[in-house]
């Protein structure tokens, strides 16, 4: 695009965790290609991190759970005051609450924005009727001031056509948020062990609809026959959650040694050096999720559940395995497979995990796509 004066896209999430560790590399693509960027998420951790890679960064206040409407009109209100402030010209809005209230915003500022559902999580599974429906008719609302609504698998994206909540024509089906392949390669240097062990690991939130009860269920079994396979347990605890495991059940875990609690990391590279297979059994609506990118992309097996955003990424017995989701049974069944292969078999497993992350989910495919629907729909300045 060939502009003549920076225009300003602005990057809305939930938290800037997300944006740090999901996004990096489209909002550094963005500066690279002539744009300023605007970060604005709820100010955490990594919100400076942000700043410090040179990115405008500002606080906005977003509830994450629950509906409280006197809070969200004053998150839509502050949100159209910054747009107003920075002079926002494109807006990208990620996850449930941006997606709605950030669109709404923005199309009362009058700019252009794309939602990008970046998976629907708990969104048709409440129990309260009644908040269901308000939540569906806000995203309807949000979807049809907004140009388009992108989606990162089919089934979210037929869902929402489906429950007549967007046209298709406005949808888009955007292929994961891609992985740096470059980055993500597995250049580690090989450990020395006394004795070959067998790591799995479980990298995500600590949420009990990741499949963390279904994973210590299968540990525990498998830990008890082969004495030289280990767990791994790598994560936050998001006590906001109500879904969330409490640090003193992983506390009791491990003092039953069935696995190893990790904590977390911003490094998430270094630990997957050191495993030989991926663990990730969940049953919650994902978008793509991006430990599974990120471990084959290294070269490592996964074993996922046959589950919206997980499958996506497994090419069943070439790069990894399918298991039930919700079936602890299923699931050991499928980590004794991959315990039965021969070395060469679960190399050859790693090599074809890694290419099909290079041929299919690489983030450059993702970022020129980024980019073609930028000049589709942003004003050339004058």
């Amino acid at each position: 695009m060939n502009l003549t004066k920076r225009q300003t896209i602005a990057i809305v999430s939930n938290t800037s965790w997300s944006i740090y560790n999901f996004r990096l590399g489209l909002i550094q693509y963005l500066k690279e290609n002539g744009f300023d960027v605007l970060v604005i998420a709820p100010k955490d951790a990594f919100s400076s991190k942000l700043i410090s890679e040179g990115f405008h960064y500002h606080h906005v206040d977003i509830q994450n759970y629950g509906i409280n409407p006197i809070y969200d009109i004053r998150t839509t209100l502050q949100l159209s005051r910054i747009y107003r402030k920075y002079k926002v010209d494109f807006i990208f809005h990620y996850t449930i609450k941006p997606n709605i209230y950030g669109t709404c915003a923005a199309a009362w500022c009058r700019i252009p924005s794309i939602a990008v559902t970046t998976g629907l999580g708990h969104m048709f599974t409440f129990r309260n009727d009644l908040l269901r429906f308000l939540i569906v008719n806000m995203y309807r609302f949000a979807a049809f001031l907004s140009r388009e609504v992108w989606f990162l698998n089919e089934t979210d994206q037929q869902t929402f056509i489906n429950n007549r909540i967007v046209k298709s024509e406005k949808t888009y089906l955007l292929p994961s948020e891609g992985v740096n392949t470059q980055y993500f390669v597995n250049d580690c240097l090989p450990l020395k062990h006394e004795t070959k062990t067998l790591t799995f690991l479980f990298a995500g939130r600590l949420l009990w609809d990741k499949g963390v009860g279904e994973l210590v269920e299968a540990a525990r079994y498998i830990t008890q026959k082969y004495d030289f396979v280990n767990f791994e347990l790598l994560g936050f605890i998001d006590l906001n959650n109500p879904n969330s495991v409490m640090p003193e059940q992983i506390t009791a875990w491990q003092d039953e040694k069935i696995l190893h609690y990790l904590g977390e990391t911003t490094d998430v590279k270094s630990i997957l050096c050191h495993i030989d297979c991926l663990v990730f059994p969940s049953y919650y609506r994902e978008g793509i999720s991006r430990i599974l990118l990120e471990a084959a992309s290294m070269g490592k097996p996964i074993i996922t559940t046959d589950n919206i955003g997980c499958r996506e990424v497994v090419s069943d017995n070439e790069t990894g395995y399918l298991c039930k989701p919700q079936n602890a049974q299923d699931l050991i069944e499928k980590i004794e497979r991959f315990i039965q292969l021969s070395p060469s078999e679960k190399e050859e497993m790693g090599t074809k995990a890694r290419q099909k992350m290079v041929s299919e989910f690489d983030e450059k495919i993702i970022l020129q796509l980024y980019m073609n629907k930028i000049n589709q729909h942003l004003i050339p300045s004058k």
